[in-house]
């Protein structure tokens, strides 16, 4: 879809949402490069409803078939108004729409959070190399609220598949060993010892099954210069499961590779976990801990492959596909490697 028939197409749309406006307007319009499942844009919206000029900048995210994680933009809006006007802070959602006819394909648009940063690595000079720390101590503590809340309480007991606490690690290990098998281009016999190995000594029942946001990380939530984190993002692959999930998660190497004993080069590991118990009620056991990181390596592995086949066979040509499918996949090869050593 070119630039002219977005814009056109959005001016539609937002005449049809709001029926009294005219002199609609869209002057600004930026893709959004760096994620690989969605096609995101920041865009400007002007409009006049009876005479008052309105004004706003939002983001649209809208599915598209060269995404390379098979999910719905359904799963993501569902996130973000569950965790509206919570202690997890997201984007305010303007609008959802699940019919193709607007723009292709289901999308929604939310409103831009603006004088914000994403990118992790930011951490490691100044200026926010200074706030860090506080930058870390507050992403462990959202990460524990979003384990510690009620799924049923925030609407979405019914919008996520269930799953009984015993089969929480089968259920995640079994969906991506099929996606490796999907896309795995030559053999990867690092990858499938790590299975065989999680196989024979799955983890324990979490006391509990909670909202499992699925990629939480550094690089997925934004924060400014005061170390305030202003909004967590990317919640594609949300769903109901161990709480130790995101955790592990969180704390792969592949997001602090120069500073392993950091999570996301933000706040040392142990202090990160201590907070992550406080505000969830869950003890991080260190064994079943250990599960869910090589865990980790295998998922990552599974998306890198995703990438590798996308990008070798044309079917997504973006240079972040590419980085992704040839850069992280062997550097997460790398690191299964190392924790295959480790559990011996």
């Amino acid at each position: 879809m070119t630039e002219n028939e977005l814009v056109q197409r959005l001016k539609a749309y937002v005449a049809a949402k709001v029926p009294e406006a005219d002199e609609i307007e869209i002057p600004f319009v930026s893709p959004i490069f760096g994620g690989a499942s969605r096609e995101t844009f920041s865009v400007e919206l002007k409009y006049k409803v009876r005479g008052k000029p309105s004004s706003q900048r939002v983001i649209v995210r809208r599915e598209c078939e060269t995404g390379i994680i098979e999910t719905s933009v359904r799963t993501e809006y569902t996130a973000y108004r569950a965790f509206q006007d919570s202690d997890v802070p997201v984007p305010r959602l303007v609008w959802t729409e699940d019919d193709p006819k607007w723009l292709g394909t289901p999308f929604y648009v939310m409103e831009e959070v603006l004088g914000c940063q994403a990118l992790h690595v930011l951490f490691r000079a100044p200026p926010f190399q200074e706030v860090r720390e506080k930058v870390g101590s507050a992403f462990c503590r959202i990460m524990g609220s979003i384990a510690a809340t009620d799924p049923a309480r925030v609407g979405l007991q019914d919008e996520l598949e269930p799953v009984a606490p015993g089969e929480c690690w089968k259920r995640e290990l079994d969906y991506w060993e099929k996606y490796a098998d999907q896309n795995e281009l030559e053999p990867q016999p690092v990858l499938r010892a790590a299975i065989r190995k999680l196989r024979r000594d799955p983890p324990p029942p979490p006391p509990r099954v909670v909202v499992v946001h699925g990629d939480m990380r550094a690089g997925n939530f934004l924060f400014d210069e005061k170390g305030e984190i202003r909004a967590v993002l990317d919640w594609e692959m949300m769903h109901l499961g161990d709480p130790l999930e995101d955790l592990a998660w969180s704390m792969n190497r592949l997001w602090t590779f120069s500073e392993p004993d950091r999570i996301g080069y933000m706040i040392p590991r142990e202090e990160g976990i201590r907070i992550w118990e406080e505000a969830s009620g869950f003890r991080a056991d260190r064994k079943a801990l250990f599960w869910w990181e090589l865990f980790t390596s295998v998922k990552s592995m599974a998306i890198w492959l995703s990438m590798n086949k996308k990008f070798a066979t044309g079917a997504n040509t973006d240079p972040i596909v590419g980085y992704g499918g040839i850069w992280a996949l062997d550097l997460q090869r790398r690191i299964l490697l190392e924790q295959m050593r480790k559990a011996g």
